[in-house]
């Protein structure tokens, strides 16, 4: 393989730059005067121009490549903007609809504690709640230290939830009426009106109609769709008049000697956040 010769190069590069150097004076002169260019000027020129197109085509090349490189970039950097906004607007959605869901509850525990103003209560967060037993049980942020003892009654959402069933210093917990468990203590009930009354006990739940079961009647009474259920105070562990639910409809059990009485709550069992367990009613704190 041949060198390469540098100084054969370096002449060559030299002659051109002195004849394009004479080109360009002569055709400054020629044009200072007004003379048409010779021949020669115009092959000249014709030859400096090929070779500065030449010269300046990987410049250009890499110049508009540059310019592509950096538009990417570019178009990059604002997507990523764009995606970063998009997630913040998402994030504020998200945060607004959780705000909207809270503001809602608070309002329904605002109206509740202004149903309650006959009765000593205490309010409370719910701390736990397992998915696996969802429909079981959960756990609020008050306990003995706040006055809390077992048995006692749970509200939210416009009406009676669940039991205590057991109690530390600073937490409870708690067994909602939705559960297929039996609870052991049941929560007796007046059903119909107070003239007129029938009592019974809460002893089951139907999930399938979302409705409390209520059984061991004492009377025949009948009972008309709408008519309000509340807590009896019977038993002497739960105090009277809390609101239960909103009788649904009514038949007999499968051994025929027992009615069962059905009722829709007047809770939302999906989500509860904030409760209100009753100590007793101010008449009885006399």
């Amino acid at each position: 393989m041949k060198k390469i010769n540098i100084s054969k190069i370096i002449i060559i590069a030299l002659i051109m730059m002195i004849t394009a150097c004479v080109a360009i004076l002569i055709s400054a002169h020629q044009f200072n005067d007004n003379k048409k260019p010779s021949e020669m000027t115009l092959v000249v020129n014709d030859t400096v121009g090929g070779i500065d197109g030449i010269i300046a085509a990987p410049f250009n090349f890499f110049e508009n490549k540059a310019a592509e490189v950096g538009n990417l970039f570019s178009t990059y950097q604002q997507n990523a903007k764009l995606s970063k906004k998009i997630t913040q607007l998402t994030d504020n959605a998200a945060e607004l609809d959780s705000l909207k869901a809270e503001n809602k509850e608070l309002k329904a525990a605002l109206d509740l504690q202004n149903t309650l103003t006959n009765y000593e209560k205490v309010a409370s967060n719910v701390i736990v709640r397992n998915p696996n037993a969802w429909g079981d049980t959960m756990t609020i942020d008050k306990g003995s230290s706040d006055g809390l003892k077992d048995d006692m009654i749970i509200m939210s959402n416009g009406g009676v939830v669940g039991r205590i069933t057991q109690v530390n210093a600073t937490t409870s917990k708690v067994a909602l009426l939705t559960s297929d468990k039996v609870l052991e203590n049941k929560i007796p009930v007046r059903l119909g009106s107070a003239e007129n009354p029938a009592y019974g006990l809460i002893t089951g739940y139907d999930a399938q109609q979302n409705a409390f079961i209520i059984t061991q009647i004492s009377s025949d009474n009948q009972f008309s769709k709408g008519d309000q259920v509340v807590t009896s105070g019977l038993g002497g562990k739960s105090p009277s008049d809390l609101l239960v639910g909103d009788i649904i409809g009514e038949k007999k059990n499968q051994k025929g000697n027992d009615r069962e009485v059905y009722v829709k709550p007047a809770s939302q069992f999906d989500n509860i956040r904030f409760v209100f367990a009753i100590k007793r009613s101010l008449s009885e704190a006399k």
